[in-house]
């Protein structure tokens, strides 16, 4: 953990930096020893007579400073100690209302005591959050409510100055020995994008899952809400291989962070088990509509160390969808000429490039957007008519900058505009009208209006343009068109009458008269005659001999037998027409005599037939010798079959 030793070692130089340290810190001490599990105390009081007493249960919530900037965080740390045997009915979290939740994670430890014999189980369970306060001044921590048994436990109100952004408060962010206990380190992500997060949904004895986390399940039309995507893992990731990216039709999607190559690692404890975490995507994603919408899973095809050994190496793993809550924009308050894009924080500024010009000059007006939310789709209102111009179509541009928390920029707007009155003229102030999701309030960014003075009247330019517009100045210059009654090229000629048309007309026959005769040619090459017939027999008893010769050299006597018996069979089907495998041997020495087979080769090859069948059955008895004198005979019989004469089938 490269990236959280370079935090913690780092001089800070401001409040927020010194806490972020600090965390990293607790972090590490505090994760070596949450893998002991359970801490295990074993108190013997020996002065004691009565068994051991359960103590009284505790819920306090403490926060990491009571002031800090708006552009800063805080961390707010709910403890529950409580009696195992107590009966526990849940817990419910406060209901922020000036913060938004950046993280929230949970850890719980186990303390057992012995006391005299008797036994007592105590359960410490804490609940972090990190919190982005909404507004400046006063903001209020609400109170928490734990349920044991017929009780109902209850938190203190906590408060926290909120001064403005930039602006630091004086005390310090978190005294020294504050936030110590159990669970106040959160791991960071070494990509910059924030905490990694504790998955909700994880049973906490998984080896592989992958989590998608949002940063806000409930936004308004076009407020950002930033999705992750990691990967948790206990063994090695050996490959991994992204099978379907998440989809979010309703959504416009800008990429925060997209791995460039190898994924990289930072230790994070789910449900008290060690894991290896890697971020595999992150977006902010802009709601193009209201209601409620879906982020489809990711999945991935991933083999691990542990995997790899088996058949099935690979499994496919996938996160759950993510549901958003996207609330309409409130009506009332919102201003005129207010487009829905324009939903963020922002920030105008306008300017020129000279202030005097020549009344035949134009003069550019260059309108900058700045701030945080969809910047790409930030709409001003159209520039129509200014007193004094002639405003044309701007240009535009956007330089788009990613952060770990959304997205912020630039998009600049570039009007031409011409003169049409001389002296001195104003450009009127330019306003933008924004939604503020965090304030949630309508806001308004206006420029301040520009002076320039025009030198000339253009007016009497354009009537000088006028008079001299009449006047042909390119008479000169100017032929007659000349009308002729026949083509000036004769190469449409040459083609009609010459002998190029007579071979044009002889190569349509021509083309029809090869297609005939290929057409012929593979019909004579596809016709079955004896000597194609011949042919194929040979090659196919050639095959089998090789395949026989490659089974003596493998000293596998029944696959030799086998392929001498089918070189037989098939070269008798090839010379008699008939299949012969199908025959008992007698019937096969009968057909033989009745086609006109002498009998000596007819008896040689049923003995032949014979002795490999049951060289087939009892291969131990043929050595490497006997299967080349088979293979000897085999051959002339081949031979033999193919010369002798055979009758044919009368009709």
């Amino acid at each position: 953990m490269p990236r959280e030793r370079a935090i913690a070692q780092a001089p800070a130089q401001d409040p927020g930096d010194r806490a972020r340290a600090r965390a990293v810190r607790r972090w590490r001490v505090h994760g070596r020893g949450r893998r002991l599990g359970l801490l295990v105390c074993l108190c013997l009081g020996w002065g004691m007579t009565g068994g051991a007493r359960a103590e009284e249960a505790s819920f306090t919530a403490q926060v990491s400073t009571q002031e800090i900037t708006l552009d800063d965080m805080v961390q707010l740390t709910i403890t529950l100690a409580r009696d195992a045997r107590e009966s526990y009915r849940g817990y419910s979290r406060p209901d922020f209302r000036d913060f938004d939740v950046l993280h929230q994670g949970q850890a719980e430890s186990t303390q057992l005591s012995i006391v005299n014999g008797q036994q007592s189980v105590r359960i410490v369970e804490q609940h972090i959050y990190l919190l982005k306060p909404r507004h400046k001044g006063a903001c209020v921590i609400p109170v928490a409510v734990a349920h044991l048994g017929s009780r109902e436990l209850r938190t203190s109100e906590l408060k926290v100055t909120v001064h403005p952004a930039g602006k630091k408060p004086a005390a310090p962010l978190a005294s020294p020995g504050q936030g110590q206990g159990l669970g106040q380190g959160l791991p960071l992500d070494p990509f910059g994008a924030g905490l990694i997060p504790v998955p909700e949904t994880a049973r906490g004895d998984e080896d592989l899952f992958i989590e998608a986390r949002a940063d806000k399940s409930s936004v308004y039309l076009g407020e950002p809400v930033v999705v992750s995507w990691w990967i948790y893992t206990q063994s090695d990731i050996l490959r991994y291989r992204s099978t379907a990216e998440p989809k979010h039709d309703d959504f416009w999607s800008e990429d925060l962070f997209v791995p460039s190559g190898p994924l990289g690692w930072d230790r994070a404890e789910v449900k008290g088990r060690s894991y290896q975490a890697a971020l595999l995507l992150k977006r902010a994603l802009f709601p193009l509509k209201s209601g409620r919408l879906t982020v489809t899973p990711l999945e991935a095809e991933v083999t691990t160390l542990q995997s790899a050994f088996y058949p099935s190496g690979s499994v496919v793993r996938g996160s759950r969808p993510v549901m958003v809550e996207v609330k309409p924009l409130p009506a009332s308050g919102r201003p005129d000429g207010f487009e829905p894009t324009n939903v963020g924080r922002f920030e105008l500024e306008a300017g020129v490039d000279r202030d005097k010009i020549k009344a035949d000059e134009s003069l550019t007006l260059k309108v900058t957007v700045r701030g945080e939310g969809n910047i790409r789709n930030v709409r001003l209102r159209k520039l129509d008519r200014v007193t004094g111009f002639r405003v044309y179509e701007p240009a535009t541009s956007e330089r788009v900058e990613h952060t770990s928390d959304g997205v912020r920029g630039e998009r600049v707007y570039t009007y031409l505009l011409q003169p049409e009155l001389g002296g001195d003229l104003v450009l009127p102030a330019v306003s933008l009208a924004y939604f503020d999701p965090r304030e949630r309030h309508y806001g308004l960014a206006r420029s301040n209006p520009i002076a320039v003075h025009v030198e000339g009247d253009p007016r009497q330019l354009l009537q000088a343009k006028n008079v001299q517009s009449n006047e042909n100045i390119l008479g000169s210059r100017l032929r007659l068109l000349r009308n002729k009654h026949h083509l000036s090229s004769r190469l449409g000629e040459r083609i009609l009458r010459g002998p190029i048309l007579v071979a044009a007309l002889a190569v349509p026959p021509g083309l029809m008269l090869t297609l005939l005769a290929g057409n012929a040619l593979r019909a004579v090459l596809r016709r079955e005659t004896e000597g194609r017939k011949r042919r194929r027999a040979r090659a196919a008893a050639r095959r089998r001999l090789r395949t026989a010769e490659g089974y003596i050299k493998a000293q596998r006597p029944a696959d030799f037998f086998a392929e001498c018996v089918r070189s037989i069979y098939e070269h008798l089907e090839f010379r008699l027409g008939v299949k012969c495998e199908a025959l008992t041997l007698v019937e096969l020495r009968q057909l033989l005599l009745r086609r006109g087979v002498d009998e000596q080769l007819a008896t040689q090859l049923v003995d032949e037939l014979e002795s490999s069948d049951f060289a087939r059955f009892a291969p131990s008895a043929s050595g490497a010798a006997e299967m080349r004198e088979a293979l000897r005979r085999v051959r002339g019989l081949l031979v033999a079959i193919e010369r002798a004469r055979v009758q044919e089938v009368a009709a």
